[in-house]
């Protein structure tokens, strides 16, 4: 499986290894100019083009955000960012694998003035159906996002254990983290201010939210989960509806104990594996 790409999109982020201690140790981190200026009008473009075309698949999550999904099938753009060797690289390097592959690509929108709600803490790993602790998502926006906008906020170090895998997105994990933050006097990083192009890559097991959009324009942003390339299915059945959904869904063909590996997750960095 070949794709183009541009330089840019080939070119590799200048990642320092505290930036990699830092995300190892908190499960999240912060990254500037992930995206190069030179590509996100287009790729800006082409994602609203292909939420549009994909409106009828759209999910709205308790109207905190709406989402479609592997976008990167219908359109070359997105395709070529989402099987971008720079992104993929960094998440590499934060797992400390050799390669990922991709899990899937989404968008994320939330409405402005207040109509996009807050988004309830929760860990990812509840929808994950992967046999790894080697998983990952990228998320960006796609415009300039203030912290008034909705950006996401994460407890630190919550990665390292999963004491809120039963609960999917909903108020009941909101209030279960809430109360696990106040009981384990755990470390909230805030949300920041972030520009078009940045990015965070967080854990599927750090805990997460975002506050509601409280200004007049809608937060576009674009997420790419990535995990281990050398990840299996694991052999024991999905343990909840959603992840059977995203087993099916993602992982056609995949058999219990196998390779993760189907057509709709390419290897990244070494495509031909």
């Amino acid at each position: 499986m070949v794709f183009n790409t541009s330089f840019a999109l080939a070119e590799d982020y200048d990642l320092c290894q505290s930036q990699i201690d830092e995300y190892q140790n908190n499960g999240h981190i912060l990254l500037r100019k992930v995206i190069p200026e030179s590509e996100i009008a287009e790729l800006r473009t082409s994602v609203l083009r292909s939420h549009e075309a994909l409106k009828h698949e759209e999910e709205d999550f308790q109207k905190a955000f709406r989402i479609t999904q592997n976008l990167w099938e219908i359109n070359d753009t997105v395709r070529a960012h989402v099987l971008s060797k720079r992104y993929a690289g960094i998440a590499a390097k934060l797992l400390g694998c050799r390669d990922v592959r991709i899990y899937h690509d989404l968008t994320f929108f939330k409405e402005g003035l207040g109509k996009g709600k807050p988004t309830p803490w929760h860990q990812d790993g509840h929808y994950w159906p992967l046999d790894t602790e080697g998983c990952i998502t990228l998320w960006v926006p796609l415009i300039d996002c203030p912290v008034d906008m909705g950006p996401m906020s994460f407890v630190s170090g919550s990665h390292l254990n999963k004491n809120a895998e039963h609960l999917p997105i909903s108020d009941e994990s909101d209030e279960y983290i809430r109360n696990l933050v106040e009981k384990e006097n755990l470390s909230v990083a805030p949300a920041q201010h972030m520009n078009a192009g940045d990015a965070t890559f967080h854990s599927c097991w750090t805990y997460h939210a975002a506050a509601s959009n409280t200004t007049d324009r809608t937060r576009i942003a674009f997420a790419i989960a990535y995990y281990d390339a050398d990840a299996k299915v694991p052999v024991e059945p999905p343990t909840n509806e959603r992840r059977a959904a995203n087993l099916a869904r993602w992982f056609p063909g995949a058999v219990p104990g196998g390779p993760a590996a189907t057509e709709k997750n390419p290897a990244v960095l070494f495509p031909h594996d």
